[in-house]
């Protein structure tokens, strides 16, 4: 099962809204405007997608495991 890259950024944008929010009402009990977690967590959707995107683009200069052929034999002309 292949999820999309915008599903997945979505779910981790999420999770960190809500510990956000969690962090904000429980931990430091001071209320933070929903704009600035609004913007944290648009910023931590696109860095997702932008990490995925340089590990798409990088992913071929990785899987160069194969060795490469060479002709070694006699030519035939």
């Amino acid at each position: 099962m292949e999820m999309s890259i915008f599903i997945t950024a979505l779910c981790v944008a999420i999770i960190y809204l809500l510990m956000k929010f969690l962090e904000m009402r429980v931990i430091e009990k001071q209320n933070k405007p929903l704009k600035i977690l609004a913007r944290d967590t648009l910023l931590v959707y696109l860095s997702v997608l932008t990490g995925h995107f340089i590990l798409v683009q990088l992913s071929p200069i990785t899987n160069t495991n194969s060795v490469t052929q060479v002709f070694t034999a006699k030519p035939d002309f």
